[in-house]
């Protein structure tokens, strides 16, 4: 567990939790709005994905006792949701549910590019502003760390300059722009701007 003081956010490994209410769940599932088109609306995010979270890959900002935010990762081929075909039959049919599984799973696949991947990072609206989401990437490092990267690297969607200006901030620095990648051919993603950050290793570490 990591613990930032300032403000009295504590963040939080969802892994050492011993059960995240549902409204952690349903905040963590909310995200990937880009993915509507496979993934639906946020109610349908949460049917398809609350019960193959893996929490070991999530970091969850508290205040007092109240859910304001969370970090999502990837590494080694694992990110933060691990869903299998089942719910996707169910939610949209055999064809239907078939097809929007293989396109989620494309997706994941496209990520395994980067080493260290920081999947998402959301801080509810009224937190905002107070440190609370460079408190969650400063979590993020240290996880990277501990797990022998060297570098977290990340995409930020074009046209959003708020989350551009936090990640030059936090000493991200822009890899290259995807106006239209492989995957962009065949389906609606927006362009998107791949930015990185380098760390200093723990000692005793080494990158993997």
């Amino acid at each position: 567990m990591t613990e930032i003081d300032a403000r009295s956010v504590r963040i939080t490994l969802g892994s050492s939790l011993p059960e995240p209410d549902e409204s952690t769940r349903r905040m963590i599932t909310s995200g990937r709005s880009s993915l509507a088109f496979i993934l639906g609306d946020e109610a349908c995010r949460y049917r398809l994905l609350a019960k193959s979270i893996n929490w070991d890959r999530i970091l969850i900002a508290y205040r007092d006792c109240t859910t304001v935010g969370y970090a999502a990762f990837k590494h080694h081929r694992r990110g933060p949701f691990s869903p299998g075909i089942g719910p996707f039959l169910h939610e949209f049919g055999r064809f239907r549910g078939a097809l929007r599984y293989l396109l989620f799973a494309i997706t994941e696949y496209r990520e395994w590019y980067y080493g260290f991947y920081l999947y998402g990072l959301h801080v509810i609206k009224h937190a905002r502003h107070q440190g609370i989401a460079s408190a969650l990437l400063e979590a993020t490092f240290d996880q990277a760390r501990l797990a022998g990267h060297d570098r977290v690297e990340l995409e930020v969607h074009s046209k959003n300059q708020r989350a551009r200006r936090l990640y030059t901030r936090q000493g991200f620095i822009q890899a290259r722009t995807t106006p239209l990648n492989w995957l962009g051919r065949l389906l609606p993603f927006p362009a998107v701007i791949s930015m990185r950050r380098s760390l200093a290793p723990l000692p005793g570490t080494a990158r993997k």
